[in-house]
This record gives structure tokens, sequence and C-alpha cells, in this order.
């Protein structure tokens, strides 16, 4: 059994590991990361990393004793609130049978559905009688967690009851398959008279007694609704009562300066993953572009052949040709072209942003006596260059036109000389060809700190750096923060100092973490949060999902690394995969190319806030209450006229309604507010 009572600015450091102490040490990898960001803010937790590190281990080398140290609580006399929902529980009292539940004592049902971040709190009258114990419960439709209340401890488990992989996991069946996977058992003396429960936007569960932090956890999963159950023996008359507290809106001011301007924008996209494309039914193509309109996803990020692509390029769109790709047991998904799909994607207003990533035998040199490679072989410029130009050319002959942006190359690390040089040698024949309008993006890196270095040497040839037309980065470092992601502000800061004067590219946004990869709300509604701060920090002229769909065997990644996947037991339509694509569409839908980001500033934290305006009174805002508590906001744009509100939750997938008198955005709500009538979201 393990208790956790953490702060919260150590709780970013436990990452994605599956062990906690795994997390804590941080690897050469961590290391150079953080000392590569040069900021004075991430100095400065450079400064306390170690100091702070040494605390946390010091916590958890202890936990076991912490288990057992008994906590008295502060004395508090709590007053029940108007709107307080009363409870009263007795031993002796109506029985709930049911199938795995016994005669047992009648639950109590909270009709409330829950929001995806809140802090609920319980008012208990008197003590609970030795020998009971009172459990709230905590149901979602993957897996739930319980607190249970003794009369001299507080005992907290999460449990998975999703699968039948679960059945003789040695936990307790209760008629359903289940495994508890995180446990926490803290004793205590005192007077027990409040229970507070808080699930929040740090991945964390906690529960606080009598006001006094007792258990945190981390926790990814979502949960809706909570019970209350009374195990006390029959034979006595033994009563638990109490209330539960309401849930009050807090104010918040919105306030909009259109005069303040920042980047104009491209769009929304992603990668297609174009076996998966072709997986779909006829009626799935169509569904699919349906989508995609309705989304607003309209880069398209291609993911072209590779190592197996031939020196007279003319197996780009054969699918036999897709490379064997890595994720999991899944069949191949990538590195193929689809000049039809490029067409039409065109044709709808969108555009194509083209990168290689592994080279084929033909563009790449041995590797040099000391030199090391990472990938099959150092890039050859001139062939690089070639095969570059020669895709422009067969798009354009295929789709009546060329992409209109090229990546250098796709996360490889080229050695410097190299990768400067493919730059130089890129912008040369492109124009040559007569390819002068195709723009150039930076290589990618899949972690920002990688960027900031590429940055910094290009800026060191003036002649590459004035070639490069968009700086990109991938920002898979995210992943680091899902805890506390504010602390990731300081490495994108670090990337747009590094990048100044270029517009920047999210070009690859997704959860590749084994231990994040869940189709939970809550870790979705974080990418979401990394898609505002792309916005507000880095100025992004575009913010692309790694797949737009994706052919997957184990479901983790199709939750995670795609927004859509082919359904197969319903004709192989195009389905969510997780509550990715609702997250990226609360922007995408109503901010449109051409939109130019003005400054929008909010009274709470808690409260993320971006606007855009554009031509004949286009406006959108977009707001994240990533706090526990739902907010009344007054928003303050003169002149704005707004026709359309849509609200994105875990029960509201982009959901379209007429625009309310007052503003209330719910704990992990997300409400677009907008002058553009999309109508309703095709998901």
């Amino acid at each position: 059994m393990q208790s956790f009572l953490l702060r919260s600015e150590f709780l970013a450091l436990s990452k994605t590991q599956e062990d906690p102490r795994e997390d804590l040490r941080p690897s050469a990898d961590r290391k150079h990361r953080l000392s590569s960001v040069q900021t004075p803010k991430m100095r400065r937790w450079n400064g306390f990393w170690a100091c702070g590190l040494a605390i946390l281990m010091a916590g958890m080398a202890a936990d076991t004793a912490a288990a057992q140290a008994v906590v008295a609580l502060p004395s508090v006399a709590p007053s029940t609130a108007q709107g307080a929902v009363p409870f009263q529980l007795v031993s002796d009292g109506p029985r709930g049978s049911g199938w795995g539940h016994g005669d047992k004592i009648a639950r109590f049902y909270v009709h409330e559905w829950l929001p995806a971040f809140f802090s609920r709190s319980l008012l208990i009258d008197q003590d609970i009688p030795r020998g009971t114990s009172l459990s709230w419960i905590f149901t979602g439709p993957h897996a739930g967690f319980t607190v249970i209340v003794g009369s001299d401890h507080v005992r907290v488990l999460q449990r998975y009851y999703d699968s039948y992989s679960l059945y003789g996991s040695g936990e307790p069946q209760s008629g359903y398959p289940q495994r508890i996977v995180a446990e926490a058992d803290v004793p205590y003396t005192g007077h027990l008279r409040t229970v507070t429960v808080r699930l929040d936007s740090h991945l964390a569960l906690r529960v606080s007694v009598n006001g006094r932090p007792l258990v945190e956890q981390r926790c990814l999963f979502d949960v809706q609704r909570s019970q209350l159950e009374y195990d006390a023996p029959r034979s006595a008359h033994d009563v638990v009562s109490g209330a539960l507290q309401p849930q009050t809106a807090t104010d918040a001011t919105v306030t909009i300066f259109p005069r303040t301007t920042y980047q104009t924008m491209m769009g929304f996209g992603g990668s297609p993953s174009i076996p998966a494309y072709a997986m779909l039914s006829a009626a799935g193509k169509q569904r699919f572009w349906e989508i995609l309109s309705s989304y607003n996803l309209l880069i398209d990020r291609e993911y072209p052949m590779g190592t197996r692509l031939n020196p007279a390029m003319s197996n780009l769109d054969d699918l036999a040709d897709a490379s064997p790709h890595y994720y999991g047991d899944n069949f191949p998904n990538g590195e193929v072209s689809d000049f039809d799909y490029s067409r039409h994607i065109q044709e709808l207003g969108g555009s194509v942003i083209y990168e290689m990533w592994d080279l084929p035998p033909w563009a790449t040199k041995p590797v040099a006596k000391g030199e090391s490679s990472t990938r099959h072989g150092v890039a050859d410029p001139e062939a690089y260059a070639r095969a570059i130009v020669n895709y422009c050319r067969i798009a354009r002959e295929r789709t009546g036109r060329p992409p209109a942006i090229v990546g250098v190359q796709n996360e490889v690390d080229e050695p410097e000389p190299v990768a400067l040089q493919m730059v130089r040698v890129l912008r040369k024949r492109l124009d040559e060809a007569g390819f002068a309008t195709v723009k150039i993006h930076m290589a990618d890196a899949p972690f920002t700190w990688q960027g900031v270095k590429r940055a910094e040497a290009l800026r060191q040839d003036p002649e590459a750096w004035n070639d490069i037309n968009f700086a990109a980065v991938h920002e898979y470092d995210y992943q680091d923060f899902f805890a506390n992601p504010d602390l990731f502000d300081a490495s994108l800061l670090a990337m747009h100092q590094a990048t100044a004067g270029k517009p920047f590219l999210a070009t690859e946004i997704c959860i590749n973490k084994p231990s994040l990869q869940t189709g939970s709300y809550r870790v979705a509604f974080n990418v979401g949060q990394l898609y505002h701060k792309n916005l507000t920090l880095m100025d992004a002229v575009s913010l692309m999902y790694c797949w737009l769909i994706l052919d997957v065997e184990q479901p983790s990644f199709g939750a995670s690394r795609a927004l859509l996947i082919p359904d197969r037991e319903e004709n192989f339509m195009p389905v969510a995969s997780s509550s990715q694509l609702r997250i990226l569409g609360a922007f995408s839908r109503h901010i449109l190319a051409g939109m130019v980001r003005v400054a929008a500033q909010s009274s709470d934290s808690g409260l993320l806030t971006t606007a855009f305006q554009g031509t004949n009174g286009k406006a959108t805002v977009v707001m994240l209450n990533r706090s526990t508590r739902p907010m009344q906001v007054k928003l303050d744009w003169p002149g704005a006229s707004w026709r359309e509100v849509e609200r994105t939750s875990q029960y509201l997938g982009n959901a379209v309604g007429p625009v309310p008198s007052q503003i209330i955005i719910d704990p992990g709500e997300i409400v677009t507010l907008s002058t553009i009538a999309r109508g309703p979201a095709i998901p």
C-alpha cells in the first residue's frame, strides 16, 4: 500500500513510467534536455531540481513508514450550505439486494453527472461507528475509485473493470472482473467531519479530511457518477448521516483587445495514414471527407514513401510498398502517398506539406569514419534535394500543384554540416526547377530542446537561416509535464526565442508514452492545453495532430496517436478514436485560415482563453476551464455579434447551440464562442 503526500509542484516529476520510483531518476537524456533550455525561468527550475528531487525521493523512501503513521485530524466545525444534498444510511434500515451485492444496506445514489474536473465535499454529522465504514464510490466507463472512511482510517483505491483479462486477478470480483491498480491507507485520530475529493487537470486524485490533505495519487481515467455505501453489521442500530455540499460558480471576466494582433492562421490538420484511409468503405471515405470539412482539418502533412522508394520514384503511391511500421502489432500504416487524396484536400481549400523521414538508400551516403548515424546512413544533400524536386514535379502533374511547404527531414538527426547543406541545396534546386513558391520548414525534431539546438545551428549559417520559411518541432517532451503543464512554458518560450522571426508550425502533436496512452477525456484535455500554449506562447500558425486516421490492432494506439480509426464492425466507417478529435475541434472548427490572433486577458488563471478575428466581422473566442470550479464568464469584446456557441466536454462532442445570456463553463469544459455559424459537427 502506498500513501502519497506530495507537493503539487513535485507531481510533475512523476512522468510516464509504471513504477513511480523509476520516474524520479532523471535519465542522461532528461538532464540534457533540462540543461539545454536556456531561459531564465528554466534555469531557476534547474536550480531547485536536485533539491526537489532529493526531498521527493526521501519521502518515497519513507513511503511504507508514512503509510503507517497516524495522522491527527484538525478540529473543524463545518456548516451545511444552502442547496446541500442530505443523506442518511442506517445499518438496520432498508436493504438493497442485487447480483454481486448480497443483502446489503441500500446505497445512496448521487444524481449528478460529474464534470471532467471537480472538487466535492461530504459533511459527516457524527463519528463513523467503530466496526463500520462509509464508501464513496466514483465510477466511469472504464475504471473508478473508492474512498473508504472508517472510524480510524481512510482508504483510497483505484480499480479498472473494463476487461475480461482482469478476471482472476486475485481481487474480489463483485460480480464482474476488476483489479485494484493503486491503493493507499492512512490511519487517523480525531473527529472526521469533512471528506473532500478532488480530481483535477494535473491528472491527480486528491483526498482531504477536515481540510488536511491525506492522499494524492496519479489518476488518468474519467469518472462520471458517485454513490455512497454503508458497510455495518445488522445487529446494531448504527447511523451515518450528513450532506453533499453544493458546487457554486465563480465569476471570471475575459477582455479582448482586438487592436493588439499576433499571428495569422494557416489552419489545422495532420497526417493521414493512407493504408488506413484505403481500408474505408466507399461510404466511409465520403464520411471521412465530411468530417475533415466539418472540423476544418485541411492541412495534409504527408507521410511519404521512405526506404522502399525506388530511384525513379514510380512507386510513391504504391500501397504494396507501404513501409512496415513500428506501432505494436499493427499493420503498415505509413510511408506511402495518395495523389487523389492530395488533390481532394486541395479542392476543399486545403494544402499539402511534404516531409520525408527515412531516406531511400540512393539518397544517402556511407557514414564517414568517426561519424554516427541514428538512422540508415547520412543524407546525401544533392540526392535528397533531387528527390524532393521530383516529388514536386510529380505532385504538380497528378494534382495540379506542388506541395505548399516541404520539410527538411522528419526527426532524423543528421550531422550538423550535412543538415545545413540540405537546407541550402534544397532551396537552390527548388528555385532552379521553377518551384520558388514552395516554402521550406526546418527539420522537425521530436523534442523542443532539440528544436532549440537546430534553430541555433541554423542561425549560425545566415544563408541556411534565410532559406527557412517556417520553424517547426514536435513537442513530445510536453508529456513529461502532463501533471503540471505550465512547467513546459519555459521550453516553448526558449523555442520561440530561438526561432524568432519565423512563423511556427506545430507539426506533430499526440501521445506516444505508453503510460499516457488512454482514451480518457482528461488526458485529451491536457493536449488541449498544449494547443492553447502553442497559439499564445509560440504564435503557432498551424496545429497538426500526428495521425488523422490510423489502422490499429491495439486500441491504445488509436486513442492516443490518431483522431479517427476505421470501425471494422460498422462497414469500415471512420469514427473518433477518443476525445482527441473533439478537443482539437474546439479550436479548429471556428478558427479559420486567414484569421488573426488578438490579445485576450482572463481574470482567472484557470480559464485559458484565445481570441481570433477576421474580415467581415469574423470573431472567435476559445475558453478552457482547467479548474475544478464552474465559472460564470463575462466576455468583453465590443462590437462582436455572436451567432454560435460550441461546447466540448466528456459528454458533449463539439455541440453547437444558441448563444446563452449567461456563459457558464463547467470544469474541464471548453466553450467556443463565434460569429461564424458552422452548424453541427459531423462525428
